[in-house]
């Protein structure tokens, strides 16, 4: 397998790369022969403030010296303060030969501090993606060494140098499309420095008047906002003169299921959200009822919830009310899916857009997006089972297979609460491997779906999915789904404003 991280190729100085391997790798690339490591010593540790530590530290790496092997490494850490002792790294690297540039970001660290040196340890996730343990050491004038340890080998990966102080970073919003009323909690870092806040309009940009942060999350209330448009929520940091940015909002236009209704007709379902072009004829719904939020049945676990804010239309795993949930036998149980033309559905988002999402936007830079609500034994919580997602839903039984996409928000150190009401689940569509070569644009992928006549099943699963995610059976179960949705994906750059 020639990717950038093939184990057997590329030693020494690229340690830490290889112990990211299942991180968002090129297969485009092939790393260069290098020598075996040698061992270094660690240098002495010179005094750092603490205020100084807090800020961003970069450095870049040249090995090789000949255009076969030349490989070029560049780092990033953003360390947070001591008082969150938490730190970001990043890490992209370029080839010689191809100049494919590919990236490892935002692994998550803890790290403590002793004035001198930093030790940092990967979170339980970043741990498991194949991030190792790091110290780093001042060596003076803002620099520091980066160290991995291999067995009884120490081996130097960079130098960094201090370049910047600390700027907020958005990472996550728990809602997409939220009602007014409903609380928009924005997730990153360094957010205490954030002063202003700005929602999208299509005059420009409405300033949110009431907002609280600490320095990893934002919280307001949606205000009543009549000409919303599609785009990110922009946050100002005076003080840094940067805007930081969330990822997109408001795609009203990109929502390709909002009513999942087949108005009582056939198939094709003609004038309905499932109208397709492949003439399914096996049943669109298996154990999964379709409500609207007015007339909830007796006994649904969002009937009581008086105090959520609930989309208009929903879709319920496995019925009417919570069922109890045994440990799935194997990857393919025989009930509960919603099979539809996925073809279909992302013609019908460039179609309603308005530009925002065209045949030829890259696979990588779109995700699947839905509203959910999880009910797990008498609580709001998600900690059990997964979302298969499957573009071709005759491709077999795998957790790996390429037009699949096993995914959940939870994790067993970070169960998810929906204590607060409904938050939105986001399918990256590079999460489907077949996207990354084979089929990269949406036009791309949408022609083979329609021409092959390919059916999508979206199943859930109360299976192991790896060791953050293992399964266990629960008395009664219930996963609401609203407004599915194709939208931009990703966070834009912060960006700098006038000082």
């Amino acid at each position: 397998m020639n990717t950038l991280y093939n184990i057997n190729k590329v030693k020494g100085i690229l340690l830490l790369c290889c112990l990211f391997l299942v991180v968002g790798c090129s297969k485009d690339i092939e790393g260069p022969s290098l020598p075996a490591p040698e061992g270094v010593t660690i240098a002495e540790g010179v005094a750092l403030g603490a205020e100084q530590l807090f800020g961003i530290w970069e450095g870049t790496l040249e090995v090789g010296e000949t255009k076969s092997d030349h490989f070029e490494q560049s780092y990033k850490v953003e360390f947070q303060s001591v008082d969150d002792q938490e730190a970001i790294l990043s890490h992209w690297f370029v080839d010689a030969q191809t100049s494919i540039r590919d990236s490892v970001c935002n692994m998550e660290y803890a790290y403590s501090f002793d004035g001198k040196t930093i030790e940092l340890t990967p979170t339980a996730s970043a741990k498991a993606n194949g991030a190792v343990a790091i110290k780093a050491v001042h060596t003076g004038n803002n620099v520091m060494n980066l160290y991995t340890t291999n067995g009884d080998i120490t081996t130097l990966m960079c130098t960094l140098t201090r370049t910047g102080d600390p700027e907020p970073a958005i990472t996550g919003v728990n809602r997409t499309l939220p009602k007014a009323g409903e609380k928009i909690i924005l997730t990153g870092r360094n957010l205490q420095f954030v002063d202003h806040i700005y929602l999208p309009t299509t005059t420009g940009e409405e300033k949110v008047s009431d907002f609280t942060s600490t320095s990893k999350q934002i919280e307001f209330v949606m205000p009543a906002v009549a000409d919303l448009v599609a785009g990110p929520i922009r946050c100002l940091s005076e003080g840094a003169h940067v805007s930081a940015y969330s990822p997109y909002m408001f795609c009203n236009n990109c929502v390709f299921f909002r009513t999942f209704s087949t108005n009582d007709t056939k198939a094709p379902y003609t004038g309905s959200e499932f109208e397709n072009t492949i003439d399914i004829t096996q049943s669109l719904f298996d154990k999964i009822a379709v409500h609207a939020s007015d007339a909830l049945p007796e006994g649904h676990a969002l009937a009581e919830a008086t105090d959520v804010i609930n989309p208009d239309y929903m879709l319920t795993f496995f019925g009417d009310t919570p069922v109890a949930w045994a440990v799935d036998g194997n990857l393919d149980p025989s009930t509960g899916n919603l099979r539809f033309s996925f073809g279909d559905r992302i013609q019908y988002v460039i179609d309603h857009s308005d530009g925002l999402i065209t045949d030829k936007s890259k696979c990588a830079n779109l995700a699947v997006e839905m509203d959910i609500y999880v009910y797990t034994d008498g609580e709001p919580v998600w900690d059990t089972g997964f979302i298969s997602f499957r573009l071709d839903k005759d491709q077999g039984k795998s957790l790996t297979q390429s037009w699949f996409a096993q995914t959940a928000m939870w994790d067993m150190e970070n169960p998810v609460s929906f204590a607060d009401g409904w938050q939105t689940f986001t399918i990256p569509l590079n999460t489907f491997k077949v996207t990354e070569s084979t089929y990269p644009t949406l036009g791309s992928l949408k022609t083979f779906l329609v021409d092959k006549k390919k059916q999508t099943i979206i199943k859930m699963l109360n299976y192991q999915l790896d060791a953050l995610h293992p399964a266990h059976a629960v008395s009664s179960f219930q996963f609401c789904i609203a407004n599915m949705r194709l939208v931009p994906y990703g966070i834009p750059n912060n960006t700098k404003e006038n000082e």
